[in-house]
């Protein structure tokens, strides 16, 4: 499964994965959050060459078909009032 790279904000990047499988019926969430002094332009938690030591917690929860369907409405409503925002600079 592809992980999401999220490295724009150094105090706040991380990794999130989202699958299905694990528990039947339920959406599979998982985020690390990784170190800033990790440099993600040049290296991929997959990499052998990944340190261990970037990982500074991680997270997985499992999403009723319902909780997912609200989250996604959350995310589209999030991205229209960021995109509104960057329209008006």
């Amino acid at each position: 499964m592809k992980k999401i790279k999220c490295d724009n904000i150094d105090y706040r990047k991380g990794y999130v994965e989202v699958g299905s499988g694990i528990h039947d019926g339920y959406i599979n969430i998982e985020m690390w959050d990784i170190s800033p002094e990790a440099d993600l332009k040049n290296t991929d938690i997959d990499d052998e060459n990944f340190q261990d030591n970037y990982i500074q917690g991680n997270t997985e929860i499992e999403m009723s078909i319902s909780e997912a369907n609200d989250l996604v409405s959350r995310l589209k409503k999030a991205i229209s009032e960021v995109e509104s925002s960057n329209n008006k600079t």
